[in-house]
C-alpha cells in the first residue's frame, strides 16, 4: 500500500516537482525508491541533467559517477546541477588524496558558480589542497580573490598580518606523510538503516571501502 501511494504521488507532481522529492528522499536515506523510478526517467528525459545528476547521485562506483558528474559540467555547463556536479568532483578528488587535481578545480567553482550553497567549504578543501602539495602561494593568490568576493568567508589565512612573513612560518605544508597502512573508520552511528545506507552510498562515491554493520547498545539497535 505504501509503495502504491509513493509511485501515486510521484505521478501526480510535476517533472520539477518530482526531481525536488527525489533529491530529498536521496537525503533522506530513501534511496531504493529513487532507483525504482530513475529507469523511467531516464526513458522520458534522456537529455535532463537533473535526470544525468540523479543518476550520478545513485551510482556506488565512484569512478562512474565522476563520468556522469563530468558529463554533466560538459553538456550543461550552465544548468543549476553544474556546481554541485563540479563540487562532488572536487570532494572526490581530495578524497582520493589527488590533491592537486582537487585544487586546480577548486580553485576556480567560487568564480565559476559565485551563488553557490557552501564556498566556505570549497574554500576549505581548496586551500587544504594548495597546502598539501606545498603550493602556499597558490593558496594565498587565490584566498584574497575569495576574500574580496565573499568577506564573511573565513579562508584560513590571516592575509593582513602575514604578507610579509616568510611561506614557512604562514603554513603547515605537510609535503609527507608516513605511510600508516590500513585502518578502518567509524563514519557514522545511526538509529535508522536507511540513515546508514545514504551516507555508505555517499562514502561509497568518494572511493572507500564502507560497511554497515549492526551493534546492540543499551538496549538500542545502532547502523
Amino acid at each position: 500500500m505504501n509503495r502504491f501511494v509513493f509511485v501515486f504521488l510521484l505521478v501526480s507532481l510535476s517533472f520539477g516537482q518530482n526531481i525536488k522529492l527525489y533529491l530529498s528522499l536521496i537525503e533522506e536515506g530513501k534511496i531504493e525508491g529513487v532507483k525504482e523510478n530513475l529507469p523511467e526517467l531516464i526513458s522520458k528525459y534522456p537529455n535532463n541533467p537533473s535526470v544525468l545528476y540523479l543518476k550520478a547521485l545513485l551510482i556506488q562506483d565512484g569512478n562512474s559517477a565522476i563520468k556522469l558528474y563530468k558529463d554533466l559540467l560538459k553538456k550543461y555547463p550552465n544548468s543549476k546541477y553544474a556546481p554541485n556536479s563540479a563540487m562532488k568532483i572536487g570532494e572526490y578528488f581530495y578524497a582520493r588524496g589527488l590533491y592537486t587535481q582537487a585544487a586546480t578545480l577548486l580553485k576556480n567553482i567560487p568564480i565559476k558558480y559565485p551563488r553557490y550553497a557552501d564556498i566556505q567549504r570549497v574554500t576549505n578543501l581548496m586551500v587544504n589542497s594548495f597546502n598539501a602539495i606545498g603550493e602556499a602561494d597558490s593558496a594565498r593568490y587565490y584566498a584574497l580573490i575569495i576574500n574580496s568576493m565573499f568577506p564573511n568567508v573565513d579562508t584560513g589565512i590571516d592575509i593582513l598580518s602575514d604578507n610579509n612573513k616568510p611561506l614557512n612560518q604562514v603554513f603547515d605544508f605537510n609535503k609527507k606523510r608516513p605511510d600508516l597502512g590500513p585502518y578502518v573508520v567509524q563514519i557514522g552511528a545511526f538509529g535508522s538503516e536507511k540513515n546508514a545506507k545514504r551516507l555508505k552510498l555517499q562514502a561509497s562515491q568518494l572511493g572507500h571501502d564502507v560497511s554497515i554493520n549492526k551493534v546492540d547498545s543499551n538496549g538500542k539497535r545502532l547502523y
